[in-house]
């Protein structure tokens, strides 16, 4: 808008050389506000949220491109603004929030205890408004979009529906449930990476495709990023073990 102003002041004005010297000013000007608002845009894009409120948020693991992190806002409880790239989340504990993005633009959102989703990236400050504790666990996903490897024919949801339960699929991100109750197992069955999450914890036996059999107490809140496996699993524990997976079928840079 600044260049089409002096374009047309310099025409109005005749010009002759001034013009040409001032045009060019002009659009050095225009171009130097040009690179600095693409600079600043960039740096805006990158706010790492750890970086940007490290007593707010805290990484958990970072490996394969995919972070784990953890967001614990007390009532009062605001961050400066961050972004994030494409991420899963699933609220700990809920509360109600206010989101705050990059226009100025605040949308208030009540966040439920065990809500699961999947979304692009963004950039926004968080508050907590209400009166509780608000702790979420988010999989952010630091992998370009493109086709996947994965098979997904040997996919659990597939192979054991009646234990592992489809709750999103989006952007080449799955959130899955996995329930098994004491005594319950799968067949042979495959995982892209993924980050988990231990719902309800217990003790499971994992049966790898060469028939060896590795045993492991899965803790409640436990979370762990792991490559890409197959396997056969049985709930060898008393009571019923849950867990959230967040699949990622995106390429690793």
């Amino acid at each position: 808008m600044v260049a089409i102003f002096f374009s047309f002041f310099m025409i109005a004005c005749g010009g002759g050389e001034q013009k040409t010297d001032e045009s060019k000013t002009t659009d050095s000007a225009a171009a130097a506000a040009a690179a600095d608002s693409a600079k600043m845009a960039a740096a805006n894009a990158t706010i790492d949220a750890v970086k940007a409120a490290p007593n707010l948020y805290k990484t958990l693991q970072d490996t394969l491109g995919i972070r784990i992190v953890e967001a614990d806002y007390k009532p009062g409880d605001s961050s400066a603004m961050h972004s994030h790239p494409d991420y899963a989340l699933y609220v700990i504990k809920g509360g109600k929030t206010e989101f705050i993005g990059k226009d100025g633009s605040k949308m208030e959102t009540e966040m439920q205890s065990a809500m699961e989703n999947i979304r692009a990236a963004e950039f926004h400050s968080v508050k907590n408004i209400g009166k509780s504790d608000v702790k979420v666990w988010l999989v952010e996903v630091n992998r370009p979009m493109g086709a996947s490897t994965f098979d997904s024919s040997t996919s659990a949801t597939k192979i054991a529906p009646n234990l592992y339960k489809l709750i999103k699929d989006s952007m080449g991100i799955r959130i899955l449930e996995a329930t098994y109750k004491p005594g319950q197992s799968s067949a042979i069955h495959s995982h892209p990476d993924l980050a988990l999450y231990v719902i309800s914890g217990g003790t499971a036996e994992f049966t790898g495709k060469d028939g060896k059999k590795m045993k492991n107490e899965l803790k409640t809140g436990m979370s762990m990023v792991v490559p890409a496996d197959t396997h056969a699993v049985k709930n060898v524990g008393k009571g019923t073990l849950k867990v959230l997976l967040v699949e990622v079928s995106r390429p690793v840079k």
